[in-house]
Formats: structure tokens, C-alpha cells, sequence
């Protein structure tokens, strides 16, 4: 019996030596400022105290650091499961998912770190970062306003397209009217797209010019004031907009909204080269394949135009407009009704409603005529 009460006793100072140790080694991490020293250290230290939640939560800060966000959640996990009423762990791990845009996942540690400490408002402000880039406008300016943030002027930019996105338009006045960068370039982009939404667009393009005269690399600003002079019917302007917002931002979106405008000023092969440009970029888009397949019916580039539509239904089925836009096609490359009803029919199974612009000859109306006299034609179209 002494003899195991020795050993016992033996095996508890060994703990206590190697907890202080692993204490001790925690501490020097600490200190520490390069992450792969920090991470050596405190490698050491779990591997003496298993259980040391705060040496796996600082070697987890350090993967960060170090891009290693796999091994980062892991560890943060550690200490989740041996601190889990502890928020600010939950917090940790959140902040690492945003870094690697794993918004479904930061917003579940979010939530649970402000069940465990509602009273903490740094927890809303970045809760109301991930429902923005969740596209939830107002669950985002709920959390701000809950964490009742300073008007300074980062975080007057940082709210921005929360109170736009929930249309109030007013409180965001009212805050970059507090801003002392209210006339820099930002501020003007963000003046300007508050009337955009308002559907004030010379008061927008006005806001935008701003924003460029201060800063002629502003790209969204030439996104925006682009986007207003189409809704303004100033397609030149639109035009000239979105090649510089090109020469600046060589990006598939921007390719396939001026190539919109090209179709629009009837300038089909330009328009075709944008789609062109767009679908090399991002090969796996819907869009400007039904695009391209579009205007070149209209160059009557028969196979290539049947080709991009089809691709288009494969990269996605639910949308209605390729369907038109094939009906058309066997409309009027083949005369053939039975195939061009069938594509109809699957435009309108996928809720088409823009029914008047298949009677419209400056709209789809074109490549059904004759077809669209027809009481077959009427009596598929408004079943």
C-alpha cells in the first residue's frame, strides 16, 4: 500500500512539473511575435498539458497568421470542446471561417458566442459583416445598430451597403452626413448610390462623377455611373463607362454588361466579341452564352447560336430566356413550329411572364412572326 501511495504521489508531481512547464512555454509564446516560434512552443506545451485550452487558442491565433486556416480550426475546435461555454472561443473560430469566406459556418459560432455573452458588441459588429456578405441587409443593420458602433469614419464606410442594401435611405444619408470623408471619393460613391436606388439618377451620375474627378481608378464608381446612364437611355456614355471600367477591371461581368449595351445599340459582332471575352473568363456562366447565342441569330451564325444556347440550358436548366431564345431559333432557321412550341412551352414551365415582348418587334416579337398570329401560338402562350 505505501508502495502505491509513494507512486501516486510520485505520478502528481510529475503532473505539476509538466503543467508548469507547459504553463511556462504558454507564457513564452506569448511573448513571442513570429508565429512559427510561437507555434514550435506551443506545440511543446499541449504536448505536456493535454487539456491547456489557451495553448492550443494561441498556437490556433498563430496558424492564422500563417494562412494555415485548416490547422487554425482545429484548434480552435480544441478549445471549444474544453472551454464550450466560453463565447469568446466561438468568436475565434468565427473570425478565422470569414478570412476563408465560410459565411454559413462563422455565422453558427457567431450566433452561439452571443447566446453565451449577448452584452459583448464586438459579436454583432462582425455577425453583422457576415449577413452582409450573406446578402441580409436587414438582419445586418439590426446588428449594428445593436452593437451601437462609434460614427467614425471606417465604420460609417463599413455600414454603408447594409442601410443601402435594406433601402434605408435616409439613416445612410444621415451617417456619411457625419463623415468628415463625405466629400472624398468613397463618400460621393456612396451619396450616388443612395439616389441610384432611389431612382434619381442625375443626382447618381452627379455623385459618381464626383467620386471619379477624386479618384480616376474608382472602379465602382464607373460601375454605377455605367449602370445609370443605360437606365438613362444614354447608351454611348454607358458605353464609354464600362471600357474604362474594363481597362481597369478585366472581369466577365463587366465584359458581358457592355456587350448588353452593344446588343442594344445594334452593334451585334461587338456585342459577340464581349459575350466572347465573358465566356473565357468564366466558362461555367449561364448568361452570356444565352448572350451570345442571342446576337448571333442575329448575325445569323446559325450552328454557333444553336450550340451556345444549348450550352446555356446545360450550365442551367432553370432559367426561362434560353428556351425563348431556342424557339426563336428553330423558328427562324428551320420553320420548325412542333420544336419552337416545345422551347416555349419550357420557357413558360420555368415562369417566362414577359409574354407582350414575344408580340414586340423591338423586342423578342422578332423572331416569332407569323408564328405569333397564330391561334396555337396565343393558346400555348396564355394557357
Amino acid at each position: 500500500m505505501r508502495k502505491i501511495g509513494f507512486t501516486l504521489l510520485l505520478c502528481i508531481c510529475a503532473a505539476s512539473v509538466w503543467g508548469q512547464r507547459a504553463t511556462a512555454l504558454l507564457a513564452k509564446a506569448k511573448a513571442e511575435t513570429d508565429p512559427q516560434v510561437q507555434i514550435k512552443l506551443l506545440t511543446q506545451a499541449v504536448e505536456k498539458s493535454p487539456n491547456l485550452a489557451d495553448a492550443y487558442h494561441y498556437r490556433a491565433d498563430a496558424y492564422r497568421r500563417l494562412g494555415k486556416h485548416k490547422q487554425a480550426v482545429e484548434d480552435y475546435s480544441r478549445t471549444i470542446k474544453l472551454r464550450p461555454k466560453d463565447a469568446f472561443r466561438y468568436y475565434a473560430r468565427a473570425l478565422d471561417y470569414m478570412d476563408t469566406q465560410h459565411w454559413s459556418l462563422a455565422l453558427a459560432d457567431l450566433n452561439e458566442a452571443i447566446s453565451l455573452k449577448p452584452s459583448y458588441k464586438n459579436f454583432y459588429r462582425a455577425r453583422a459583416q457576415v449577413y452582409l456578405h450573406l446578402g441580409k441587409h436587414e438582419q445586418a443593420v439590426a446588428d449594428y445598430e445593436q452593437s451601437r458602433p462609434p460614427a467614425d469614419d471606417k465604420m460609417i464606410m463599413e455600414m454603408m451597403p447594409a442601410y443601402i442594401g435594406a433601402y434605408r435611405y435616409d439613416k445612410a444619408l444621415r451617417l456619411l452626413d457625419k463623415s468628415s470623408r463625405a466629400d472624398s471619393a468613397p463618400g460621393h460613391y456612396w451619396r450616388g448610390r443612395i439616389f441610384f436606388g432611389r431612382n434619381e439618377l442625375d443626382e447618381a451620375v452627379s455623385c459618381f462623377s464626383k467620386s471619379i474627378n477624386r479618384d480616376t481608378t474608382f472602379s465602382a464608381a464607373y460601375r454605377y455611373r455605367a449602370n445609370a446612364f443605360k437606365e438613362m437611355g444614354d447608351l454611348e456614355a454607358a458605353l464609354a463607362d464600362y471600357t474604362t471600367l474594363l481597362a481597369l477591371q478585366p472581369d466577365a461581368l463587366f465584359y458581358n454588361r457592355r456587350g448588353i449595351v452593344y446588343e442594344e445599340l445594334g452593334q451585334f459582332a461587338n456585342a459577340q466579341d464581349d459575350y466572347t471575352k465573358a465566356i473565357e473568363l468564366n466558362p461555367k456562366w449561364a448568361i452570356p452564352f444565352n448572350n451570345r447565342g442571342f446576337v448571333r441569330i442575329h448575325l445569323k451564325n446559325w450552328d454557333g447560336a444553336k450550340k451556345d444556347l444549348e450550352t446555356a440550358i446545360s450550365l442551367d436548366n432553370s432559367a426561362p430566356t434560353p428556351y425563348i431564345n431556342l424557339a426563336g431559333w428553330y423558328w427562324l432557321s428551320k420553320k420548325d413550329r412542333n420544336k419552337a412550341y416545345a422551347n416555349l412551352d419550357n420557357a413558360l414551365k420555368r415562369n417566362f411572364k414577359d409574354i407582350e415582348s414575344l408580340y414586340k418587334e423591338d423586342k423578342k416579337g422578332w423572331m416569332f412572326k407569323g408564328l405569333n398570329q397564330t391561334s396555337q401560338f396565343r393558346a400555348l402562350i396564355y394557357q
